[in-house]
């Protein structure tokens, strides 16, 4: 499929607009880049949840699992410490020179730009669409703003900002996906425990986003693979295919860069982190849609993600 705005979409919502216009007023023909523009401020406010999300409770499992709210001080959640290095003392010898008993990080450095086995990118070839994400133009990104988000491309960068603790996203204006690969490439900003990001696909309306899968990655490290129907009375309805759980393939902390990705295949959903896979899901709720990003300012007032770059992958084998 080729990066093109769904047409009858786009007529609907012009025409729309069209409709709004005092009469005898007519509107003067548009430039594309003016078109784009308006497009994208159309869609602006069509993108993030209008209803209350209702989180089901977590299962039990054998390790803290995140809650919705940020943690009370009786939820203790694991700290990943660093192990004890062992140090050595070289026997002086008088009048020598002691030699340094450390050795420089080369090996480690070049062991982390290795390609991790596994990671579907580096296998797939190119890919079939790139957003570097440096302003709105390429995907027609909306950038009004709402009750739940602002967004704004700054210092090529992606920049949303939730405003409240509901999960507030945005989907680019490009063609529906059936099987794909999608990678995004995030910085966390300044983040903190539950803060948290991810990437929200097969979404099966693009003007009412309000049905779909999330792939949610927490500050701290947890992640999570839920489905959202935001059509079920009274005010929607979450369910968890793959409960909270801790990643140590994650960055955790404030301004860690991660790449999420999440490979579909049918019914088929696997979820990677840094290119490692974290686990897969089985689900035929929603069978194609269209993809995007999201925020949910959970521990930090008006916590700002910074999106770098995303890809996509059509019909990767």
């Amino acid at each position: 499929m080729k990066k093109v705005i769904p047409v009858l979409i786009i007529l609907t919502l012009l025409l729309g607009a069209c409709d709004l216009l005092p009469p005898g007023l007519v509107e003067k023909p548009l430039s594309d880049a003016e078109m784009a523009t308006k497009v994208a401020q159309l869609l602006g406010t069509m993108t993030t949840p209008t209803t209350e999300m209702v989180f089901p409770p977590t299962s039990t499992v054998t390790a803290a699992a995140p809650t919705q709210e940020p943690p009370t001080a009786t939820v203790e959640m694991p700290t990943a410490t660093q192990p004890p290095v062992e140090t050595t003392v070289a026997p002086t010898v008088e009048g020598a020179t002691p030699e340094p008993t450390t050795e420089a990080p080369t090996e480690t450095a070049e062991a982390t730009a290795t390609t991790v086995p596994g990671d579907p990118a580096s296998r797939l070839g190119e890919p079939t669409g790139v957003d570097a994400l440096d302003s709105y133009e390429k995907w027609l990104w909306p950038t009004d703003p709402d009750d739940y988000l602002r967004v704004a491309f700054k210092d090529g960068h992606f920049n949303m900002t939730g405003l409240t603790k509901y999960v507030g996203w945005r989907l680019p204006t490009i063609d529906q996906q059936i099987n794909t690969y999608i990678e995004v490439t995030v910085n966390s900003g300044t983040c903190k425990e539950k803060d948290s990001y991810g990437i929200i696909f097969r979404v099966p309306i693009l003007a009412k986003p309000t049905q779909g899968y999330l792939f949610e990655v927490t500050c701290d490290g947890y992640y999570r693979l839920w489905e959202w129907n935001g059509k079920a009375k009274p005010k929607g309805v979450a369910e968890n295919l793959l409960n909270w759980k801790k990643s140590a393939d994650v960055k955790t902390g404030a301004d860690q860069v991660n790449k999420l990705g999440v490979l579909v295949n049918g019914k088929n959903m696997k979820l990677y982190i840094n290119g490692v896979l974290q686990g897969e899901a089985n689900d035929s709720t929603y069978e194609a849609g269209f993809f995007g990003v999201f925020v949910r300012a959970a521990g930090t007032e008006k916590y700002t993600v910074k999106y770098d770059e995303i890809r996509y992958w059509e019909n990767p084998q």
